[in-house]
């Protein structure tokens, strides 16, 4: 990458709005918390208290629809209330739940009392995701939005890199039910961070005679081509993307025999990938658009997933990740762009939540979609990979229909000036 482009890159942090930083420091501490102890619930849940995995699955689906549900409701709230209301109250409330958490975990309450915890604090961290984003865009220029959520991407890879590292040196020398009260420190330390920032939307602004359900705001943004081609293309990016977090760990074990902290090695790969390869991938999106990145960095998915399926080893496994970590790090920049550009200025929070909602939906299916394939391919690697891999050329031709009719509204709005 030419060191201009660098350059220009490091330039536009610079410009940023204070919030934008502000914003991408809340998220690192917030992920890195959470990163301390949600990685290890599912082996507590399954290898501690003896439960089936398939029942900790379910739990998991039930707490991600919940999330995908509040995701919707908090973006079009937050048009008209504000962004920082629900964004600091969700990290203060989810706080408490996270350390209740950790108290019925000392306590070995019973699962149930667990999943019920687990399904506030997911629709609490809807309340949060969708409406950052939308603050965000918000306060940034056109020119700077890719610079923008990719500083929010490296902020949350930056929690995540570190997080479950730190998280298994504590569980050494603490009960693992008293690192979430650590966990709820970092939360709360994050909301306090948000306490310190401007509110972009203002109530005197903000529409309130609209009001969209979910299944309306939904019709709506179906009617419309691009916004539709973008949905869909979400949808599957979550389905695709998720694999790697769920078929794939159970893949690598089992199928390859690679030990558990070979897996862990391969995550920190991708984690620190994303930090690494982050600003050079961001001077790729400016030098190119979104138009060029979002089609090429989904068709490099489906070819990454692809080549894990001929890995025979952590050397094969680690060039397979290496791959998937390029292609996240231009597509979820340009993805978050390509909403902010596509929404109505005055309802960004709405066509953020309503992202979040499918995109939930995605990541919510893709354990039992993993987990079918593989329990009735898994023997046949390459079959294995080539099908998932199959999700990633969808999600390629969506987001090549979303350039084709961005670039059609494009020219549509154009045309009365040409008029004039």
């Amino acid at each position: 990458m030419p060191p201009s482009l660098l350059g220009a890159s490091r330039r536009q942090w610079a410009e940023l709005d204070r919030r934008v930083w502000q914003m991408a420091l809340a998220r690192s501490i917030n992920t890195m918390g959470l990163s301390l102890v949600m990685s290890f619930l599912a082996i507590y849940v399954v290898g501690t208290r003896g439960y089936p995995a398939w029942l900790y699955g379910v739990i998991a689906l039930g707490a991600n629809l919940g999330q995908s549900l509040s995701s919707a409701w908090a973006g079009n709230l937050s048009d008209r209330i504000g962004r920082l209301p629900l964004i600091s109250s969700a990290l203060f409330v989810r706080s408490v739940f996270i350390a209740l958490l950790g108290t019925q975990i000392l306590l070995h309450a019973p699962l149930w009392t667990l999943a019920a915890n687990m399904m506030v604090t997911s629709a609490l961290r809807g309340c949060f995701e969708p409406v950052a984003y939308a603050l965000v865009a918000d306060v940034v220029r056109d020119d700077q939005r890719i610079a923008a959520f990719g500083l929010q991407r490296m902020g949350t890879n930056l929690g995540w890199t570190f997080g479950p590292a730190l998280g298994g040196l504590l569980t050494l020398v603490m009960p693992y039910g008293a690192v979430f009260y650590v966990a709820a420190a970092g939360m709360i330390a994050a909301g306090f961070v948000t306490l310190r920032m401007v509110d972009p939307i203002s109530r005197a602004d903000a529409p309130t005679a609209e009001h969209h359900e979910l299944r309306g705001a939904l019709a709506e943004a179906v009617r419309e081509p691009a916004m539709r081609a973008l949905l869909a293309g979400t949808f599957l990016a979550a389905l695709l993307g998720t694999q790697m977090f769920s078929t794939l760990a159970i893949y690598l074990t089992d199928e390859l025999g690679l030990t558990k902290a070979d897996v862990g090695l391969l995550y920190m790969i991708n984690g620190a990938g994303v930090l690494i390869l982050q600003v050079p991938a961001l001077a790729l999106i400016q030098r190119f658009g979104l138009a060029r990145t979002l089609p090429w960095s989904s068709l490099l998915d489906a070819i990454a997933f692809a080549l894990i399926g001929a890995a025979s080893g952590f050397t094969g496994a680690a060039v397979a990740m290496i791959a998937v970590t390029a292609a996240e790090v231009v597509f979820n920049p340009a993805h978050q762009t390509a909403i902010a550009e596509t929404a109505d200025p005055a309802h960004r929070g709405r066509a953020y939540g309503l992202t979040g909602f499918v995109q939930m939906i995605g990541i919510a299916m893709a354990p039992l979609l993993g987990g079918v394939l593989f329990d009735t391919i898994g023997d046949h690697h390459a079959a294995l990979w080539l099908t998932i891999a199959t999700i990633g050329l969808a999600q390629t031709a969506c987001f090549i229909a979303f350039v084709r009719h961005r670039r059609a509204r494009t020219i549509a709005a154009a045309s009365p000036t040409r008029q004039v």
